[in-house]
């Protein structure tokens, strides 16, 4: 089968259809870079089926689909078909020539077409199985590939080998299988949680169910109590309301007859009250007349004293009014003489102000003239101390500029002098390398031999490793076992206990008179079978022996058995089998079925001698029995498990789960000592490990040493050329500072010189400035003084003025008050005219006023006792009302009490009806024809209903369906016992199927990784034309996990690690290694793409000579760029793009050019 035609229609960069043709031997496909070439191989590849984007350089399937360029529109298909030869029949098809084509639109429609009928992806690659060109097939070999085996990631080179030897399907059924043993396992955890749920909650169900038992007997109870106590109090409440009906009724004739008797009694008090009321009106009127005529008077007393005051003040003020008027007339006459004399002191003092005034202006003028003359001296000093501040700054400027260029220069000499010693360390460090290289060398040596023993000595502790982990696998899952025994025995072992602890199975009765022992002392002993044991084997029979003895209670002797009869009689717990330790008795002669077998302890063993005496077990199993008295006794199933068999178990258990623990404890220690040793043996791995890898980075180092050497002496070379440059340039500037050095000087010193001269203008401006300061001061205190003259004269004249004004308005305020005082004294006389006449009027007014009063004093003493007369009587008749009130009220308070109290009762029986019927869902009346009648009185009652509350109190809340619940959670309890079941299984076969799986890919993945260990040392001696060359697994116990180390030597080298080669010969060595994985499994035709682009001349050639080499049975088409492999080549395809951005082929054979 040979290859004989690509076409190419619309795929990627190929926008039209192209055909390529091709014969025996290689083909080259040439052309520049990102013409197309590429896009051949990828075309190869996606016809053959392949499903990966990222393989085929795109983002997207799409992709592959021409894109469109800038002179055309994308296309909407794209196809590519695979002409094979098949004239030697190796493709079972009755088909001369095969046509494989794949077709795929934008739409997302793919088709595979076989010689033009549609087919399935899976007809192609079943009909391409076992002919090289299958899914697992290395058709195309890329560069890629190659920096896949160079790589540091031991994945990307063990995917190559993976590829080759087809585990992928096995490894990825691997992950399924083990993502389903980890789901299983979850199950099983989770299994195992509900199961531990639904065993605690049947443990809770039965107690539950014996809950229920009790609260139902109570609420019986409960029941006939409370209905009883309801009969008596509807009973009590009835008579109570007849009683309070009776007495309301007497009540409604009572009230209508004292309501009317204290409404004339009202009637009189109110006309007595109306009698006080005139009285009191009549007193209280004589009065107001007495209080007014009492009134005026006392104001008429009150206005003659007035007079007689205002007399007085009038003869008073007369006087004082003369003595005023004399002292006016004096102040008139000196306000006078006063006037006069101001009038001489203002004319005085106006004459000397002008004179003064004239002074002022004279010195005024005179110090104005001095003012400006200094304002002239003080320009000039301030221009010439400007001109100083300038010569200042530009002697600062040239003094820090000369302070710069002094620290340059010593900066420049200082780098002249580090420039100089550069040159010197240069030249020393030339020598060092020099010696450095010869001393690298040698290192380099010693290391390389370290490196092989420590190689060697690291493979032996990895092998040793890799037997120490499979005994840590080993002693890990028999710990696991054990670990899984010793959980089951344990759990089974604690839901033993809670049962035993609960005593589920034990007879209601017995049950119920255990949790009462309290109450009789110590006079209950236990139950029968706390005092029985007995082996495994033979529990049931003892059970079965004992029948419902097995749940019998021992007592103490029978002083107790009245007082269990009382607790029995009023509890009903159910039926209870009593074996009082005083009475037992064994009869002579009889022994127990079991004999020793069954231990009876303390009093129970005359018991066990009296109930098993004489029987006879008539089968081994025991289902057929004879008892003492000839009966044949046939057993049904047996339950579950009984008392007996269960403490049985849980010895047994006891004996298992220790011996469980010791053979964890066993394993615990063997894989403690398994681990230590492997620590240790991987800790001595790792410290050989990492004294290989030191050995060959040493090597390493030491090479790069040697040719850092000779690039460190290359570098002090140019260094020393760049110091004396450097040193030259320093020299030039240094001579530059020194001449700008000396013009600052210059420059300084003429500064210097022209300051001194402007210092000595400036102290005579100063002098001159000092002298006119001096003249203003002068100046300005001769002003001040004629000023303070003209303030004293001008207060002389404001003081006259003010004395002559003061003058003149005393003598007008004078002649003013006496004419004042003149009128008063008149006025004074009139009034004092009519206040005698008035005060005459008031004296005989008052006289009247006396008479008045007595008369009216008379008539209030009698209005005062006839208001005490009526006041008695209207307190006579209140204290009768107010015993009829209190007759009415308490008669009203009766009624309304009577009317509560009847209210109260009905309610209270409506209470009681609500309650009993709302408690027990039915009609009172049917509840107390139903409830039978106790003959007890009703404290009795009262006591039981409230012992019946607190024992259902005591109990709690109430499952009513604990019955129901249980059997639905027991049967529950077996589907998941049984889910579990099966998941343990699956566990097993799932970790059955990993090791099938494991076992199949490791002998798959070893007879590859042989076919091409041998392929890579005949391959390696046709490319290297000699040398040595290994395949090695990193862990030979775990090769489908483990790194895959290549060696190779060259002729005439030592084998080493790949990566210790040079660039061109790690790329050989890829190649070599490639051919051999493509040689495990050859295709009738392979396709490389740009393989041999890392290689020299002479590894072309030597690659050249492969193709030859393998060319007869073998077609190549090889992508390329170098001439030497286009030369070796039959034909030659140039992939072009003379349009931008679409591909075209020129095809060259034996001369002749065609264009396709």
């Amino acid at each position: 089968m040979k290859l004989s035609k690509l076409e190419l229609s619309g795929f990627k960069s190929f926008a039209d259809t192209v055909t390529l043709t091709f014969h025996d031997g290689v083909t080259a496909v040439v052309g520049p870079n990102g013409c197309g070439k590429s896009n051949v191989s990828d075309a190869v590849r996606w016809v053959l089926g392949e499903q990966s984007a990222r393989m085929l350089r795109g983002g997207k399937m799409e992709d592959v689909i021409f894109q469109g360029s800038s002179g055309r529109r994308p296309v909407n298909v794209t196809e590519v078909s695979l002409f094979l030869d098949n004239t030697d029949g190796d493709l079972p098809i009755a088909y001369q020539e095969v046509q494989i084509t794949r077709r795929l639109s934008r739409s997302g429609q793919s088709d595979y077409l076989l010689n033009g009928s549609v087919v399935r992806l899976r007809d192609i690659q079943d009909l391409l199985r076992g002919t090289g060109l299958g899914g697992d097939a290395g058709v195309v070999i890329e560069s890629k590939m190659i920096e896949w085996l160079l790589s540091d990631r031991a994945e990307e080179r063990r995917s190559l080998f993976e590829e080759a030897a087809g585990i992928g399907l096995y490894r990825d059924r691997r992950q399924t299988t083990e993502r389903r043993l980890e789901e299983t396992a979850g199950d099983l955890q989770r299994v195992e949680d509900l199961i531990a749920e639904v065993q605690s909650q049947i443990r809770s169900l039965a107690r539950q169910k014996g809950k229920a038992e009790r609260h139902a007997r109570l609420t019986e109870e409960k029941f006939s109590v409370h209905l009883t106590l309801a009969r008596r109090l509807l009973s009590d409440l009835t008579q109570q309301l007849a009683t309070s009906e009776q007495r309301h009724g007497q009540l409604d004739q009572e009230l209508p007859d004292a309501r009317s008797g204290l409404g004339q009694f009202e009637e009189r008090r109110d006309e007595c009250a109306r009698a006080r009321a005139s009285a009191e009106a009549q007193r209280t009127e004589i009065a107001r007349g007495l209080g007014n005529m009492r009134l005026e008077l006392g104001k008429l007393d009150g206005d003659l004293a007035l007079a007689a005051e205002r007399l007085a003040n009038a003869a008073a003020r007369k006087l004082r009014a003369s003595d005023e008027r004399g002292v006016m007339d004096s102040r008139r006459q000196q306000a006078k003489r006063d006037r006069d004399a101001a009038e001489l002191e203002l004319a005085t003092a106006q004459a000397e102000r002008e004179r003064v005034q004239g002074e002022l202006s004279a010195r005024s003028a005179a110090e104005q003239e001095v003012r400006l003359r200094l304002g002239e001296q003080r320009q000039t000093v301030r221009q010439l101390e400007e001109e100083i501040q300038r010569r200042i700054q530009t002697l600062r400027s040239l003094a820090g500029e000369r302070h710069s260029l002094e620290n340059d220069l010593a900066s420049l000499r200082e780098q002249a002098a580090v420039a100089s010693a550069r040159r010197e360390a240069a030249q020393a460090e030339q020598e060092v390398a020099d010696r450095r290289r010869a001393e690298t060398i040698d290192v380099a040596e010693r290391h390389v031999l370290e490196a092989k023993r420590l190689a060697g000595e690291t493979e032996r502790t990895r092998h040793f490793v890799g037997e120490l982990r499979r005994r840590e696998a080993l002693e890990r899952a028999d710990r696991r076992t054990a670990e899984e025994a010793l959980s089951q025995l344990s759990a089974r072992r604690q839901a033993l206990e809670e049962l035993e602890r609960d005593r589920v199975g034990l007879a209601p009765g017995a049950a119920a008179l255990l949790s009462a022992r309290e109450r009789f002392g110590d006079a209950i002993l236990g139950p029968l079978s706390d005092f029985l044991r007995t082996g495994r084997e033979d529990a049931e029979l003892a059970e079965r022996l004992l029948g419902e003895w097995v749940h019998a209670v021992l007592v103490r002797d029978e002083h107790v058995i009245p007082a269990i009869q009382a607790w029995h009689a009023a509890e009903h717990p159910g039926a209870i089998a009593l074996l009082p330790a005083s009475a037992a008795a064994s009869p002579v002669g009889s022994t127990s079925p079991l004999g020793e077998r069954l231990y009876a302890q303390g009093p129970a063993a005359g018991w066990i001698q009296s109930l098993l005496g004489g029987s006879e077990v008539l089968e081994p199993s025991g289902r057929a029995l004879r008892r003492p008295n000839g009966a044949i006794l046939l057993a049904g199933a047996p339950s579950p498990s009984g008392p007996l068999r269960r403490r049985a178990e849980l010895e047994s258990l006891s004996t298992d789960v220790a011996e469980a623990q010791a053979a964890l404890h066993r394993t615990d220690l063997a894989l403690g000592a398994t681990v230590a040793k492997l620590a240790e043996t991987e800790r001595a791995l790792e410290a050989a490990t990492h004294a290989s890898d030191q050995a060959r980075e040493t090597e390493r180092i030491a090479v790069s040493s040697r040719e850092d050497a000779i690039r460190v002496a290359n570098a002090v070379t140019r260094e020393l050329g760049e110091a004396q440059s450097q040193v030259t340039s320093l020299t030039e500037r240094v001579e530059r500072s020194e001449r700008r050095l000396q013009e600052i000087d210059a420059s300084l010193t003429e500064g210097d010189l022209a300051r001194a001269r402007l210092d000595e203008s400036l102290g005579q401006g100063r002098v001159l400035l000092a002298d006119f300061e001096t003249q203003q001061e002068a100046a300005r205190d001769a002003r001040v003084h004629w000023q303070v003259q003209e303030a004293q004269l001008q207060a002389r004249l404001e003081a006259a003025q003010s004395a002559h004004t003061r003058a003149s308005r005393v003598g007008t305020e004078a002649d003013l008050a006496s004419s004042t005082l003149m009128g008063e004294l008149t006025q004074i006389e009139t009034d004092t005219s009519t206040l005698a006449a008035q005060q005459a009027q008031w004296i005989e007014a008052r006289s009247e006023r006396h008479v008045a009063v007595q008369e009216l004093e008379t008539a209030a003493t009698e209005a005062d006792q006839t208001a005490l007369d009526t006041g008695a009587a209207l307190v006579s008749a209140e204290l009768v009302l107010h015993e009829a009130r209190e007759r009415v009220e308490r008669l009203t308070a009766e009624y309304h009490r009577l009317e509560l109290e009847m209210t109260e009762a009905a309610g209270r029986r409506r209470a009681i009806v609500e309650r009993v019927e709302n408690e027990w869902r039915k009609p009172v009346d049917t509840l107390l024809a139903e409830a039978p009648i106790l003959d007890l009185d009703l404290p009795t009652l009262e006591a039981e209903a409230q012992r019946i509350t607190e024992g259902l109190e005591s109990i709690g809340p109430v499952n009513a369906l604990a019955v129901e619940e249980y059997a639905e959670e027991s049967k529950r309890l077996e589907f998941l016992t049984a889910q579990r079941d099966d998941l343990v299984a699956a566990r097993g076969s799932l970790q059955q199927a990993i090791r099938e799986i494991d076992g199949t890919a490791r002998t798959m993945f070893m007879e590859v990784f042989t076919a091409i260990q041998a392929n890579f040392q005949n391959v390696f001696q046709t490319l290297f034309g000699g040398g040595e060359c290994d395949l090695r697994l990193a862990n030979p116990d775990d090769p489908l996990d483990c790194e895959i180390d290549i060696h190779a030597a060259p002729r005439g080298k030592k084998v080493q690690r790949i990566h210790l080669l040079s660039t061109g010969e790690r790329y050989l060595v890829a190649v070599s290694l490639l051919f051999s994985i493509y040689l495990t499994k050859p295709s009738p035709f392979c396709l490389m793409d740009e393989v041999d682009a890392p290689l020299d001349d002479a590894n072309v050639g030597r690659f050249i000579r492969l193709l030859e080499e393998f060319k007869h049975s073998t077609q190549f088409v090889v992508i390329t760029h170098n001439p030497r492999t286009m030369q070796s080549a039959e034909a030659v395809y140039g992939v072009t793009m003379q349009e931008p951005g679409v591909s075209s082929i020129v095809g060259v054979r034996l001369g002749e050019m065609e264009r396709v």
